[in-house]
């Protein structure tokens, strides 16, 4: 059995310790819930809502959209968008059933309403 020296074994388990974070980071980057383009239903206490995000490269806009998917909330559907530079766009209200978001400003993800009452979700 061969025995390293302990400047080699520092190397070793460093460079192990490297492949380590080089595997799961990506993972944990992917998994973000707060990334633009995580579409998905959501479920509220008055019913499913579709939130939707991302960016149209025609026109150079990025957008935020909510949808009523089901459910008996009769309230007004609102949405916005967070900047990169942490601000976020003004509140667009929409109608009960669908509401639209964008802006030219580079964003990071799309914030969504089921109504006044509701809590926000990213996408």
């Amino acid at each position: 059995m061969a025995v390293r020296s302990g400047g080699s074994a520092r190397k070793a388990a460093a460079a192990a310790a490297m492949t380590v974070m080089m595997v799961i980071a990506p993972m944990i980057a992917a998994s973000e819930a707060q990334a633009l383009g995580n579409n998905r239903e959501v479920e509220r206490h008055c019913g499913t809502n579709r939130v939707s995000s991302g960016f149209d490269a025609d026109k150079k806009k990025f957008w935020a959209q909510t949808v009523k998917a089901s459910g008996t909330c009769a309230g007004r559907l609102s949405a916005a968008l967070e900047l990169t530079s942490g601000f976020w766009t003004k509140r667009v209200y929409g109608s009960n059933k669908t509401v639209y978001a964008s802006t030219k400003d580079k964003a990071r993800s799309g914030l969504h309403w089921g109504c006044d009452d509701c809590n926000v979700t990213r996408s």
